[in-house]
This record gives C-alpha cells, structure tokens and sequence, in this order.
C-alpha cells in the first residue's frame, strides 16, 4: 500500500523534506500569511457587536435631571433579561407625553398599557465602540434579526466557497486558489466597509468576504504536508494554529485601539493583500502535479525546493521521474462523489463531517458569544483566542503520542462533561467569573478537537482528493453551522443557558464518531483512492499507535531502492 508515497517520499528526501524551503515556506504562508487571514475573516464578528441599548426618551433636559438611572427608572419599564434578572427593556418605554412633561415626574404613574415601542431613538453605550453598523442604523429589537442573519449568510457563503474552491484546488492546483482566496477576501472586506448603510449589498459583500475563508487557510497547509516528511505534519499544523490564534489576539486589540468598525476593518484588511506580490515564494505542490501527470512542472518545482535547501545537482531528471511514476494511471475523480467510493472510505468521510460539524458549531457559538458576555468585549474575545495557543500545543503533544482518534475523542467529551456546571451557575451573578473561565476551557478542548480532527481529514484521504475531502467537511460544518447563529440569538435574548445545553449535548455526540475513525498517526499519506478505501482497515479499536521500527523504514526504502534501479531510475 505504502511503495508510491514511499517512491515520491524517496524523491523529496535528495531535495529536502524538512530543510531551509520548508521552514521559510511555512514561516512565510503557514504563520505570516494566516495571522493576517484570520483577522480578515473574523474582523466581522467584532465589527457587527451589539452594545447595551435602551430607547431614547426626550425631556430629561426639562427637570434638570442629570442622573441618568433616574430618568431611566421613570421612563423605561422593567423586563427578565436572559439571565434572569429584572432591568430596563431594550426595546421599549414609557408614553411619555407632552402632556407629561408638563408635569413634575413625581406625578407621573405609567400603567402596563402605557408601554410603547421605542419612539425617538435609541441610547447606546459607547464604553468600548464609538461606531458599529448596528449603532449607525440601529440593527437592534425589531431589526435585530439582522445582526444574526449576516453570520449566518456568511456561513453560506463559505459553504458555497468551500464547495467551489475546494474542487478547485484538486483540480486547478493549490496555489492558484491562494491568490483567489485572497483577492476574493479583500474585495468582501472592503466592500462592506463603504456599503453599511445599504443592507442588502452590504449582506452581499460579506457573503463575499466569506466564500473563501476556508480555502486561504487549506492550500498553504496541504502544499506544506505534500513535501515535508511525515513526522512534521504535526509541526506544521501546529505553526498554522499559531498563526490563527496570533491574528486572533491582535485582532480586538485594534478595535479596541480604534473604537471604530471602519478603520479596524481596513487594518485587519489590507495586509492580507500584500501576499499576492510575492507568489516567486509559493510553489504548486510537486506530489500534487505527479498525481495529475504533470511531470514536468513537478520537476521544476522539486528543483526550487532543492535550490533554496542547498542540493545543486539532483541524481534524477524529468524523464526518470516519469519513469519511476508513470506506471501510476492518473485516477479519474468525480469531485465529492469520489469520497464514498467504497464502504470504508464511506465511513470515515461519514465520521470525519460530523466531528467538523460538532467542532465548528462550538467553536463559532462560543467565539459570538465571548464579544456578547458582560464585561471588556475586547478581553473577553482576547482570553477565548489566547488559551488556543496552549490548545494547539496541548494538542499536538498529545496527537503524537496518544493519536489523533484518543486526542479528539477525549477533548469533545471533557467539554461535553465542562457544559453540565456552567448550565447551573451562568445565570448566578456571583459565579459570572467561574462561568467565564468554564466557557474558555470548553474553548480549550474545542481547540483541541480542531487541531486533531484537521490532521486526521488530512491524513485519511488519498493526493487527488486530499483538499476535496476538506472541502466537503468544511461544506458540511458550514451547512450546519448555519444555526449557530441562531443558538447564540437565543442565549442572548432570551436564556444565557440554551447554548451550553446545545454545546454539551453535541460534544458528547462529537466524542461517539471521533472514537471510530481511523488512527492516522505514523501511517503514510494514501496516494491513490484504493489506498484510502483500505486505510484503517488493519487497525484495532482499543489501542494506541505505536511508531514504526526503524528496521522496518530502513528495510522498505532499500527494496524501494532495488525498484528504481531496476526502472533504470537510480535515484541513490
């Protein structure tokens, strides 16, 4: 099963699989590039946050009344928040007359049938925004749907990106769908920074910014797997996941700098875009172009790898390349199709969906709700995305010496396990701080789940749908997670409790699939779909990976060797 990715593991290690190109590949686009990218796509979520609001009720100038929590207590009635607790409603007011107001307030008595919609405004607190969208129109009460339905044409939106650029980069290549991911991403961004005051476009745009937010992350991440040796997959996933929890933790720094949705958009923006000036540092995947027959541009891009590592010369050519591959027949793939060709491979697409399911509904539930809890937005956003990078670390670690399958099947139930406490105490005003930091440590193992459950939809899916199968998962997460939005609209409007129930309930599902997929640790990337439909066919279900014997790799690779000689392609 292992002699063809043996044979192009054999190729990359005389141009250097873990040399001076992969460390500056991964440097360059695995950690620079996707602190900028995250930034960019999650600059939304902080951009459209919903400050407290009350109505505006006119006349407090009248009386002289400079304490505004008086002029509130006599004109705004009082409602259950989501927590439980008695306070002023958001929405409504008093029918303050002028007729009253020609009156002292002391005698004013205002019945249940005085209450009205908010009529002349609304008051919000600028603590930590001067401007948002929704303080500029009022996206609040009756328009408040709004807020929560652009989350959700987001998700939309990446469902259909995934969808269309995932193929694409099976089928037109990896780098070119970087440079359209990142186009596309800026011009949404951007787009939605001048259109605010129109909902409809501005709804457009964000779909816009939104339909490649996967593909920006998935194309550097696979050319860096497909020529690094099998040991680094880890590392380099691991680089990814700094990159994305850096860009996370500056982002609320600059709207908390700014304090203003439009400059903070154009900041996090822009640098993202200046990774289209240096493609000279972004190679196509050579294993991907070998797969397709393309031997030629496989062996200029194995020759750049070689240049910047330091090899001059190589001990083969562009003929001997396709001598030593060419009796691999290019597989015909029918897009997502092709996934569930075969039972087993079935299977684990089957299982692999539903732990992204599972994974990004929290994730995404707990990243809206950390800007909507009480307290600092900007810190409350800022700790959920710090404790990922102790996440990824952890999760690494553990990836590499438990597996994959214990790693993400154990952090989707201690989550499931965390939600039990907080559903009993988040609605206590005494445990807020002791709710928050149970929300972060759910955030902590989610993180955990990501970081496994990547590595795995990686590492089970043969070269020609390696980005396709990606693709489909995340397609699925984002059909799915398009209720996610509406879980945080219901913890937030109506009981702080609804999300937790919904997280735990999931997690505890997430740890029932993750349990059944295959291990993935130490096993060689299935080059061909007959490779995949067999993988995890062998392997037992209460054990833990152990590493190949040296002897063992030693002894596949010379009889490797002994192949390619007698091809009349010594490549040693």
């Amino acid at each position: 099963m292992d002699a063809d990715d043996a044979a192009f593991d054999g190729i990359l290690e005389k141009v250097g699989n873990d040399g001076r190109f992969q460390r500056r590949f991964n440097l360059i686009f695995n950690m620079g590039a996707i602190i900028f990218a995250s930034m960019s796509y999650m600059s939304i979520i902080l951009a459209l946050n919903k400050p407290p609001h009350n109505c505006h009720v006119p006349g407090m100038d009248r009386f002289n009344i400079s304490d505004a929590e008086l002029w509130k207590n006599l004109t705004l009635p009082r409602e259950e928040d989501n927590k439980g607790v008695l306070s002023y409603s958001k929405c409504q007011m008093y029918n303050v007359t002028e007729a009253h107001l020609q009156t002292h307030y002391s005698q004013w008595n205002f019945q249940e049938s005085d209450i009205i919609n908010c009529a002349y405004g609304y008051e919000y607190d600028r603590t930590y925004y001067d401007r948002t969208p929704i303080t500029e129109h009022d996206w609040i009460c009756d328009k408040g749907f709004r807020e929560t339905n652009i989350f959700v044409y987001n998700r939309f939106g990446e469902l259909v990106g995934t969808f269309i650029f995932g193929q694409l980069g099976d089928t037109l290549g990896r780098r070119p769908v970087f440079f359209f991911s990142v186009l596309i991403i800026t011009a949404g961004r951007l787009i939605s920074m001048f259109t605010a005051s129109i909902y409809v476009v501005f709804c457009m745009a964000a779909v816009l910014g939104s339909l490649t937010s996967n593909s920006i992350f998935q194309a550097p991440l696979i050319i860096a797997m497909e020529i690094s040796k099998s040991e680094r997959r880890g590392y380099i996933s691991m680089m990814q996941c700094i990159g994305w929890t850096t860009g996370l933790c500056i982002l609320p720094m600059v709207f908390w700098a700014t304090r203003d949705w439009f400059w903070a958009l154009m900041f996090t923006t822009i640098p993202i875009s200046l990774f289209i000036f240096i493609p000279q540092y972004l190679i196509e995947s050579p294993r991907w172009l070998a797969t397709r027959g393309h031997y030629k541009r496989s062996m200029g891009e194995l020759r750049k790898i070689a240049t910047v590592n330091g090899i001059r010369e190589l001990p083969f050519d562009e003929r001997s390349l396709e001598k030593l591959l060419s009796h691999r027949k290019v597989e015909s793939v029918y897009g997502m199709a092709s996934l569930f060709s075969g039972w087993r491979m079935a299977k684990n697409t089957l299982l692999c969906v539903m732990c992204w399911i599972v994974a990004s509904i929290t994730y995404f539930t707990l990243v809206l709700l950390s800007s909507r809890l009480d307290g600092n937005p900007f810190l409350n956003f800022l700790f959920q995305s710090a404790i990922e990078l102790p996440a990824y670390k952890i999760g690494q670690i553990l990836s590499d010496k438990l597996g994959r399958r214990a790693s993400n099947s154990l952090a989707f139930l201690t989550a499931s396990l965390i939600c039990i406490p907080i559903v009993f105490i988040i609605r206590v005003a005494e445990f807020k701080s002791t709710a928050i930091a149970l929300s972060i440590a759910i955030k902590f193992c989610v993180s955990i789940n990501f970081f496994a459950v990547n590595l795995q939809s990686i590492e089970i899916y043969p070269t020609c749908l390696r980005q396709t199968g990606l693709a489909f998962a995340a397609i699925m997460a984002n059909l799915f997670g398009i209720f996610g939005p509406y879980v945080v609209y219901l913890g937030t409007e109506y009981d702080v409790r609804y999300p937790f129930i919904v997280i735990g309930l999931m997690s505890a599902f997430g740890a029932t699939c993750a349990s059944c997929l295959p291990e993935t640790l130490h096993q060689s990337l299935p080059e061909t779909i007959e490779q995949a439909q067999k993988f995890g066919k062998q392997q037992k279900f209460w054990s833990l990976p152990k590493k190949p014997r040296e002897g063992y790799e030693l002894g596949q690779e010379m009889e490797e060797g002994v192949r390619l000689k007698d091809n009349g392609a010594d490549i040693r």
